[in-house]
């Protein structure tokens, strides 16, 4: 089955199922960890949310962090203990890679899994491995960054890396940008690569949420405020976010400015830069919010300065609370954010550019409103998570249906 197959029959009308109940699919899922992060919240996502007359998950982390979020949803789960320190350098850490696909194979013939399910390169090449070994029928793998940012080296990583593409039956990008480099860059058979956008809940993510989180900081109704939610990292760009809240600020007294995420070694060169450009009173710099939700229903407008990004399901969460967003146009952000009807795309590295399209939505409240009620109903249409689940299920009965076929 081809890329255009597979993406056919998850979007087709005819509703698969399994064929007994009283035989639900076990699906293992195999992630680094459950730090906060876009996969990551996926595979939570996907645990909490399977239809449990169809389906038993399970979880195997190569590191304990966050396992918690996951106990009371998972019926197994197990730990190896690989310390995370890059996207190829688990390799070489603790547990031998041999050691680490045999405890691996052992948990997934224990617990009889149906499907694996594997989550970034380094899950993915040791579930992978683990999963042929232990003749499962279907694995599953999923990349979340684009291809050209983890295999700017060769070497033993990007061979094994490729290897994970063919052990496949099929690896998911959450964005055709990720899913073109998969094919070109990566070595994934085109037949076996499919793209599947990740999903938002927009119950939980909506806009009439209430605002109270806006008067914490110290902002009232006549402020706008343009905010930005990503960890400090240099690939999120937020520098030229600063830069352009300087030209904000310098015409628009009335403009406020948010950054919220966790600390990656660049949020201290942040808070200079904010106090050198003299923004200290009008910027909150905050840690990680467990529920995003409240943050964004305290913005005016989501704004997204990253140099790279696979999907940026922190833009689809804005555009579900009714946010107009201004982002730059790279990787898979296109293809969430529509030019002129829910936002703005602007160049990478222009913080002229996005103070410009800043001031736009800043002196115009209908046009914010507009673009935030399209953002919304694209978000319903497209980044749904009850569509996201879907296609999961779908896709997994799919897989399975086949190889009890050719069996």
């Amino acid at each position: 089955m081809n890329t255009t197959q597979i993406q056919d029959s998850l979007t087709s009308p005819a509703v698969l199922s399994p064929q007994s109940t009283k035989e639900r699919v076990k699906v293992t899922y195999i992630v680094g960890s459950l730090r906060d992060g876009g996969a990551e919240r996926q595979v939570l996502e996907l645990i909490r949310n399977l239809n449990r007359q169809w389906f038993v998950p399970s979880l195997i982390l190569m590191e304990d962090v966050n396992l918690d979020r996951a106990l009371g949803w998972v019926t197994e789960h197990f730990v190896m203990g690989i310390p995370q320190g890059g996207n190829s350098r688990w390799l070489t850490r603790s547990f031998s890679l041999a050691r680490a696909v045999r405890r691996t194979t052992a948990q997934l013939i224990a617990w009889g899994s149906d499907v694996v399910h594997a989550f970034l390169p380094g899950p993915s090449i040791l579930g992978g491995m683990a999963a042929r070994m232990a003749k499962v029928p279907v694995f599953v793998g999923s990349r979340h960054s684009l291809v050209s940012l983890y295999r700017s080296r060769g070497g033993l990583a990007a061979l094994a890396d490729r290897l994970a593409f063919h052990l496949a039956d099929v690896t998911l990008g959450p964005s055709e940008a990720v899913t073109d480099e998969m094919i070109s860059i990566g070595g994934c058979p085109r037949r076996k690569c499919c793209t599947l956008y990740n999903g938002v809940d927009t119950s939980r993510f909506r806009p009439d949420l209430p605002r109270w989180w806006r008067t914490k900081m110290g902002w009232n109704e006549r402020d706008v405020v343009f905010g930005m939610v990503a960890n400090f990292r240099p690939c999120k760009g937020h520098a030229d976010f600063v830069q352009a809240a300087a030209l904000i600020a310098e015409r628009h007294p009335e403009a406020r400015f948010l950054m919220v995420g966790a600390d990656q070694g660049l949020r201290a060169a942040t808070e200079q830069q904010v106090r050198e450009l003299g923004l200290g009173d009008k910027t909150r710099i905050v840690d990680v919010e467990p529920s995003p939700e409240k943050i964004f229903a305290a913005m005016d407008v989501c704004v997204c300065t990253s140099t790279s990004e696979a999907f940026s399901l922190v833009l689809a969460e804005a555009m579900a609370c009714g946010r107009p967003v201004i982002a730059t146009a790279v990787g898979g952000i296109p293809e969430v954010v529509r030019r002129g009807e829910t936002g703005f795309l602007v160049p990478v590295g222009s913080p002229s550019s996005v103070a410009e399209a800043a001031e736009s939505l800043l002196r115009d409240p209908e046009r914010r409103r507009v673009m935030g009620m399209r953002g919304r109903q694209r978000a319903e249409r497209n980044f749904s998570l009850d569509r996201m689940v879907h296609m999961h299920e779908q896709l997994y009965l799919q897989l399975l249906s086949e190889r009890k076929a050719a069996a």
